[in-house]
């Protein structure tokens, strides 16, 4: 049955336009591909119909549907309801309950138990729902636990509806909303893991609430009203048996009076289908994402991209401390004094994400320290002569957040009280008891407000002796992607001192966090955009940084973030522990063959390597490369001193003479994609005989007019002379190797090539001034590279190969004339390779996944080949080249400035 999407839609809009109550199933089938024959047969009411009365217009078919049409009236939902029950559905593999008075439409999707309730006329727009019977199944989206992805569904769907009938006008009304959705929350949670009997709630609303939804709000409004007051209470005890029967939950969540939106028939339905949902399957730590997700319609269907996973939040707070607890546990299981000195230790340890979310972050480190505390217990038990009852002393007053968002900071408090509950039917299964959930107690200490401005000491106090981690997943953004309210953040933080401007909005938790943590036991890790350990942004962030008496004690290095998500498939992070302790072992975790590993080191510089604190810094002139680089020449013309290749022969045909005044023109695009572009290259001639000319005078009034309007004043005193590069570095004669300024860091090897100069190299690309195969080959290497991609900084997601920042810093080998011969043999095997595909540009014969096998083995025999040139025993990976570029480039640095001074 392959049907075109589009034509279904368009297939049920006609169906609906000319409506034939008696035709409509049979129009319905044919939309979603259902052959002829299968139609007719249905219409000649043969056996094929299993329905129950095909003399009332029903039709069911086994793997389809059951259709059943009846007057405006009628309840549908209660008949859909009946249909979705009946015993034969499983037989007979019904797939779609389809009931319509013709005026509504109520289906279930009986394998993925899925409900849609609209206007007849709105089918048209909800096509999907029925498109497995056109073949295309719907896709199940896993996170953590399917279980999260349906309560995400449902409660978007109870949303958006209470948001209609509600909306929010102010934002205290978005507030009252926000606050309402998580009391909600923790009901359905509370009935299905025992703080409430079972379906408790939803019996309740079921049994005393009408059908039309008129009165659940005042349902919840006595509720609530209930839940926040103790046993004896008068007010408890006013109410009606069934509410009275609910237990006092206490712990501010229920504590201010606010009011409960209002409520329809469909509301409500919707309402009792959440309860439904087995919500003891749902993981508390996804819990954030999942009700984000509600709030944010964008967000539905990519469950699981928005929040930071287990995985990756163990990554984290397991080398920040947990490892240091479960080593210490491990050391003192023989002593009962050490087991109860540990356990006195966790009860004082405090949690701090200041960029907390929904609370991730502080919902695992929780459960990991009562994971631990468990095992502390068992091992007391094991050394203790006498039987003793154990009781957390964890709370969550020890966990402490700021958040921005009013809704995830109220998604964050309700998270850890749930959490909290989790655990404690973990503490009862492994010990047989437990502490009562109910009356909740304090949630952990979430403060609502903007990180960057609140004064952390504030929010989280501590002393320099206290024991506390502070930890977290802040904002990523980019210097392009930041609100102006944003940029004022980081001129807050930075004090508006040194080049902060272009750093990553990440960079300004480290710069705080490193001020919070100084001077104090307390330590700090923060997952960030691998950028700030790349390029310039090291030296702008870190100097100030250790200088507050910081160390690096443990780092993963930079790997993808959240591979399912769509729009952040490119996004790369590094995990990175700082303290004023500085730990006599450092941890250094790097991902080889999609699997982690673990090198101990000395130290960790802010490059993330093993190395001194080394901060790389542009140079005008090379450090030990044999030849100059220049960057191209930048027209500043606006387009206009540049020519398409149409553009170039329409000009040639009308005027021929002007082939002297047109050059090829290459930058990186036109070099990689081979995209060909020409300019006008009128150095040679006076601008008094140019204007004279047509088509040029034109073009260089243009140049004029844009060069005036520019806010920057070289280029305005350019505009006096248009027919000139506003910055000419073209060469007079000679060759040149060409570098692209950057590449995708997806490519492992960047191609380059030469020309002569014939041709205008543009300002985004590189000119090793006469160039040669040896330059070449050593450039192109996997030393360089590394090279590049840790000190080079980036343009959005690509690599820049600067040439102040990355050629003239990078330390070149000393050589023989028998090495140099050897690398040259190489280099020209790899240009004489690419020439074997003429028909493949440099970009596809460079994209990893198409690489020829000729020239990626070529590549890597150069690589050999010039790793030697550095030592003879081969590096393990990238992290030892750089160790070993960094030494090499310190000492060379060193041995200049010495020669300066003498």
């Amino acid at each position: 049955m392959a049907v075109n999407q589009a034509n279904i839609f368009i297939a049920l809009e006609a169906l609906l336009k000319h409506l034939d109550k008696t035709a409509f199933i049979y129009g319905f089938l044919d939309a979603y591909g259902y052959s002829k024959a299968t139609i007719t047969r249905l219409q000649g009411n043969d056996s094929r119909n299993i329905a129950a009365h095909p003399e009332r217009g029903e039709v069911a078919f086994k793997k389809g549907v059951y259709f059943k049409p009846v007057e405006p009236g009628h309840d549908i939902h209660a008949i859909a309801d009946s249909l979705k029950a009946l015993p034969s559905n499983g037989k007979d593999g019904i797939r779609f309950v389809i009931v319509t008075d013709w005026v509504d439409i109520v289906a279930y999707d009986l394998k993925a138990d899925e409900r849609l309730e609209c206007l007849l006329t709105a089918l048209p727009e909800n096509y999907t729902f029925f498109l497995p019977l056109a073949g295309f199944e719907k896709a199940t989206i896993y996170s953590e636990n399917p279980a999260d992805v349906k309560a995400a569904e449902q409660m978007g769907r109870l949303f958006d509806l209470i948001k209609e009938r509600n909306p929010p006008k102010t934002q205290d009304d978005i507030h009252v909303l926000n606050v309402f959705l998580t009391r909600l929350l923790f009901c359905f949670f509370a009935e299905d893991t025992g703080i409430f009997a079972t379906d408790q709630i939803s019996s309740a609303i079921a049994s005393f609430t009408s059908e039309d939804g008129s009165d659940v709000a005042k349902f919840y409004t006595e509720l609530f009203e209930v839940l926040n007051e103790p046993d004896t209470s008068a007010v408890r005890q006013s109410k009606p048996a069934y509410l009275k029967a609910f237990p006092y939950v206490n712990g501010g969540l229920f504590r201010n009076k606010l009011p409960v939106p209002e409520f329809g028939a469909k509301a409500r339905r919707i309402l009792l289908d959440c309860g439904a949902l087995q919500w003891s399957e749902i993981n508390p730590d996804i819990f954030g994402s999942m009700f984000q997700s509600v709030i944010d319609e964008d967000q539905r269907g990519n469950l699981g991209q928005h929040y930071t996973s287990v995985t990756n939040i163990m990554k984290l707070i397991q080398p920040l401390f947990l490892d240091k607890l479960e080593a210490e546990l491990e050391a003192s299981r023989s002593s009962e004094a050490k087991l109860k000195q540990l356990l006195d230790r966790i009860s004082k340890i405090k949690v701090f994400d200041p960029a907390c979310g929904s609370g991730n972050f502080l919902i695992i480190s929780y459960k990991e320290l009562r994971k631990i505390e468990m095992a502390v217990f068992k091992a007391l038990d094991e050394v203790s002569r006498q039987k003793v009852m154990f009781m957390s002393n964890i709370k969550l007053s020890q966990f402490y957040g700021i958040e921005i968002d009013d809704f995830a900071h109220e998604i964050a408090l309700l998270s850890l009280w749930l959490t909290e509950h989790q655990m404690n039917q973990a503490f009862r299964n492994e010990f047989g008891y437990t502490a009562p959930t109910l009356p909740l107690k304090d949630a952990g200490n979430i403060a609502h407000g903007n990180s960057l401005r609140l004064d952390w000491s504030t929010v989280c106090p501590r002393t320099d002796i206290e024991e506390v981690y502070v930890c977290g997943n802040p904002p990523f953004l980019g210097f392009s992607n930041r609100s102006k309210e944003q940029q004022n953040d980081m001129d807050t933080v930075f004090d508006y001192k040194g080049n902060y401007k272009k750093l990553d909005y990440v960079a300004c938790w480290y710069k705080k966090g490193a001020s919070y943590i100084s001077k104090s036991k307390s330590e700090l890790a923060f997952v960030a955009t691998k950028s700030i350990y790349q390029g310039e942004q090291v030296g702008w962030l870190w100097p100030e940084i250790l200088n507050l008496g910081i160390h690096i004690n443990f780092a993963y290095l930079p790997f993808k973030w959240k591979n399912s998500a769509q729009n952040n498939a490119q996004i790369h992070v590094a995990i990175v522990g700082i303290s004023c302790i500085n730990h006599t072992k450092k941890i250094i975790h790097s991902q080889i063959d999609k699997t982690w590993h673990v090198r101990e080191v000395s130290k960790i510089n802010p490059y993330l390597i093993d190395g001194d604190n080394i901060f790389v810094e542009a140079r005008r002139r090379p450090l030990n490369a044999p030849k100059p680089i220049v960057l191209g020449s930048s027209p500043k013309d606006d387009g206009n001193l540049l020519l398409t290749k149409d553009e170039k022969n329409l000009l040639l045909d009308n005027f021929p003479e002007y082939s002297k005044f047109i050059k090829k023109y290459i930058g990186t695009d036109e070099f990689l994609y081979s995209r060909p572009r020409w300019c006008l290259w009128l150095r040679d001639y006076t601008l008094e005989e140019l204007m004279k000319l047509p088509f040029i005078s034109d073009r260089l009034t243009r140049v004029s007019k844009f060069r005036q309007d520019s806010t920057k004043a070289a280029t305005r005193e350019s505009a006096s002379i248009p027919h000139l590069f506003d910055e000419d570095r073209q060469m007079d004669k000679g060759f040149f190797l060409l570098i692209p300024y950057t590449t995708s860091e997806n490519r492992i090897y960047l191609p380059m090539g030469f020309y002569d100069t014939s041709i205008v190299v543009s300002n985004l690309a590189n000119m090793v001034i006469e160039g040669d195969l040896f330059d070449l080959g050593i450039l192109s290497s996997q030393m360089c590279l590394d090279w590049m991609r840790a000190v080079g900084g980036r343009l959005e997601n690509r690599v820049r190969f600067s040439g102040q920042l990355v050629y003239n810093t990078f330390t070149w080998p000393d050589i023989n004339q028998k090495q140099r011969e050897q690398i040259e043999r190489l280099a020209e095997e790899i240009i004489l390779i690419r020439e074997d595909y003429p028909d493949k540009t440099l970009a596809q014969l460079y994209d990893p996944d198409l690489m020829p096998a000729p020239l990626l083995a070529a590549h890597e025999a150069l690589d050999i080949a010039v790793e030697k040139l550095y030592r003879d025993k081969p590096f393990k990976d990238s992290s030892e080249r750089l160790e070993h570029l960094f030494a090499r480039y310190k000492k060379l640095v060193e041995a200049e400035n010495n020669n300066i001074k003498g």
